[in-house]
């Protein structure tokens, strides 16, 4: 009986990394891709496999972000792709703002999950430069819309509140890059 306890926890562990491959609810997850020369991130929120949270989802939907669509605007979950080597990129975490002083932290689960569902029933028209899959994601983690595309060929591009200063986001990026 005493074994019995330690591999059900061990085997419940496994099982619960398995299925999330590392990512929890309310990550941002980024994908690289790029069309001709052009070279961006896509961005989704994790939700997780299964029914969870209340999300009006299925149960092998995983993730939840905007799509681009010129006829209508389109917030969906939709199945991870792990042939797109799927990352976490939580680059806002902990980082405060030197204009408005605001700290980004994850929401709650309970913040998160209200701003999926409302994304979801008023999903607001896709623009390239000022509401991307990149400003719903972290509207959804953070409860602030910024697109930065760092590093890609839309940095200098992206529109954002003008309450948060851009230029010292892309240092602070810049210096973690270095020191990763």
């Amino acid at each position: 009986m005493r074994s019995l306890i330690p591999t059900a926890v061990i085997l419940f562990l496994a099982v619960t990394f398995l299925e999330t491959n590392g990512f929890k609810f309310g990550d941002i997850i980024s994908f690289e891709r790029s069309v001709n020369f052009v070279k961006y991130k896509h961005f989704a929120v994790y939700v997780g496999k299964g029914i969870k949270h209340g999300l009006p989802k299925t149960k092998t939907q995983d993730i939840f972000g905007h799509v681009k669509n010129c006829i209508s605007p389109k917030c969906l979950f939709s199945e991870l792709n792990y042939d797109e080597d799927p990352k976490v990129d939580n680059y806002l975490d902990g980082y405060t703002d030197p204009i408005t002083k605001v700290t980004f932290q994850r929401g709650t689960d309970e913040e998160i999950r209200q701003r999926i569902l409302e994304t979801s029933h008023k999903c607001k028209r896709y623009r390239l430069l000022s509401n991307n899959c990149e400003h719903l994601a972290t509207y959804i983690r953070y409860g602030y819309g910024i697109a930065v595309q760092f590093n890609r060929t839309g940095e200098r591009f992206c529109l954002n509140n003008p309450a948060i200063n851009k230029r010292a986001l892309v240092r602070h990026l810049k210096k973690q890059l270095r020191s990763d």
